[in-house]
């Protein structure tokens, strides 16, 4: 595993980067990198992952004008774009946000997205709620809220100092792009039909964040001409990437080898 600064205009990404193979960029979601290893190091056998901290999570730093989440999209559009091919991304809750705009906005083409459990989009109408309030629950009852199984929630008690300030930044970050309004944004949901690359949605079968029935498959039907194709992970809550990491893996692995192939046979066609 190394960890870098890797300079995108006036932003500077405290990036991990680890393994070897083409090109698979990771992009996190509400707590940052600190529960992902078991996940990165299991797609690090197949590919070399390439995981930024978010401005303002990490030791990324946040210029004045990066204030949104589409600004964000913006700098990895153009971290993508100097990258020697076209990456597969791989963007969970939060960071499933972020990977959406950056496929509404790159210049540059995607091997393939996959969006585990993402945020961003308001499906419901004015009066319902798309996702439970992380902020207004009691800190007991989140474990039920983001995990199938509150067992498998990470402990936070006897950790390094370190842990808790990355988390307290982490904290603050997500409140600054996600707090209002609430976990979307109102722009994106029409965009997404902009999205060229072969997309795969992930979704836990016990996902209690979400509050809408159906809210991934709605999703998915959003993105690109016909739509994204819509997987299910059976036990596993929100955190997919946490709850079920040699899973997500398995699906992003199998993905991307159908999109390959099928790739190579439309190409056959066309000869």
């Amino acid at each position: 595993m190394a960890q870098r600064h890797v300079a995108v205009g006036d932003v500077t990404l405290d990036t991990v980067e680890l393994g070897a193979g083409p090109p698979l960029l990771f992009l996190h979601g509400e707590d940052g990198l600190m529960h992902c290893r078991p996940l990165l190091d299991d797609l690090a056998s197949s590919y070399r992952v390439i995981a930024p901290h978010h401005p303002a999570w990490g030791e990324s730093t946040r210029p004045a004008h990066i204030g949104e989440t589409r600004d964000l999209g913006l700098v990895y559009a153009e971290l993508v774009e100097s990258l020697e091919a076209p990456p597969l991304v791989l963007g969970c809750s939060f960071g499933g946000w972020v990977a959406a705009e950056l496929g509404v906005l790159t210049r540059a083409p995607l091997a393939a997205i996959v969006l585990a459990a993402p945020t961003g989009v308001k499906i419901g109408g004015r009066e319902d709620r798309d996702f439970a309030d992380i902020w207004i629950a009691a800190f007991d009852d989140l474990p039920g809220i983001l995990y199938g199984d509150p067992a498998r929630s990470p402990v936070l008690v006897d950790r390094p100092d370190e842990d808790y300030l990355y988390l307290a930044k982490a904290q603050e970050a997500t409140a600054r792009y996600c707090w209002k309004p609430y976990m979307h944004d109102p722009t994106l949901a029409p965009w997404l039909r902009r999205i060229a690359a072969p997309t795969l949605v992930v979704a836990g079968s016990e996902d209690r964040f979400a509050l809408l029935e159906g809210y991934y498959g709605r999703y998915a039907t959003l993105i690109g001409e016909r739509g994204a194709e819509l997987r299910t992970i059976e036990g596993a809550g929100h955190r997919v990437e946490e709850d079920a990491p040699a899973e997500l893996a398995a699906i992003v692995r199998e993905f991307d080898s159908e999109r390959a192939a099928a790739a190579v046979g439309a190409s056959s066609g066309d000869q």
